[in-house]
This record gives C-alpha cells, structure tokens and sequence, in this order.
C-alpha cells in the first residue's frame, strides 16, 4: 500500500487538490443574503400632494390607484403580429394613477401628473405612444400639470370632463 501511493502521489495530489477546490467554490459561491434594499417613498412630493387631492375630488364615486403597470390595465390583442414586440413596449411602463370603478375596481381613467423637468425626446417619444396605445385601448387619459395645491371642485370637474359625464345644472 505505501508503494502504491509512493508512485502515485502526483495522481492523488492532485485529486486531494481538486476536492479542495470544490468545497472552496461550493463555499464562496452559496447564497448570501438577497441584494435587496427598501427604495423609500412610493411617490414623489408632488405626486403625494396630488393624490390626497385626487382623493378628495373622487369621494365615494371612484377608487384612485397610484404606480399601475401599463401592462396590467392594457393588452396586446390576440393574433398579433409581432405580439412580443408590442408586449415588450408596454412591459417596463408604468402610469402615476388610474381611477377605478368602486364597484368592480374597472379602470375608468389613466392619469399622468407632467414632468416638471423640461421636455426632453425620450419622455415626449413616452408620453406620444402612451396617448397612443391608451387611445387605442379606448381608455382616457387625463395629463395635470404639477401645482402646490389643486382645488377640489375643478380636479372632479376635469376627472367628469375626461369621462364624458355630463354634470346636471343648478336651477
């Protein structure tokens, strides 16, 4: 027995080596903790201070959903050509708020609160197919511009306008 490894301590030097090399691999290369961390606030000062008042001006009427996936409130029809293309241009996007049904949680109206930045190609290109694909849904869109304060009345006006509900008139 001492002959045998005597002429091959090469070969079993090697082999104690590689045993080595794969605990030390299988060691570094288990899971650790998952890279994730919290991001912080969902929505941005403006946005907040819109959807408390979006809030107010839909009362009981609606319900307000804010950061929707435009891929959960649209889709791309059946048979179409290119489907993955069409479903890839919807995937990573995302709406500020939609109006739902009370009801049956039916969405009634997309809203967009303006980018305050200036307008730059890649988010007039975004905000071009948004109107698109939402026109094409036959799903309205309603764009805000950003203000420190909205007033109730008009915000509710503006939400009945989009949705073409005809308001009665005060005698």
């Amino acid at each position: 027995m001492k002959d045998v490894l005597i002429q091959n301590w090469p070969l079993i030097l090697f082999a104690g080596t590689c045993v080595v090399l794969v605990i030390l691999a299988l060691i570094s290369l288990r899971d650790g903790p998952l890279p994730y961390e919290r991001r912080g606030v969902l929505l941005s000062p403006a946005e907040v201070t819109f959807l408390r008042s979006l809030n107010l001006a839909v009362r009981e009427d609606w319900l307000v959903f804010s950061m929707v996936r435009l891929a959960d409130i649209i889709k791309v029809r059946p048979k179409t050509r290119k489907t993955s293309f069409w479903q890839g241009r919807i995937q990573n996007k995302h709406l500020d708020f939609v109006i739902c049904d009370y009801e049956t949680l039916e969405v009634k109206l997309a809203i967009e609160l303006e980018d305050e930045t200036p307008s730059r190609t890649e988010r007039a290109q975004r905000d071009k197919f948004l109107n698109t694909a939402l026109h094409a849904a036959g799903l309205p869109l309603m764009r805000v511009k950003p203000e420190a304060k909205y007033e109730t009345a008009a915000l509710r006006k503006d939400i009945e306008d989009a949705l073409g509900i005809q308001r009665k008139k005060k005698r």
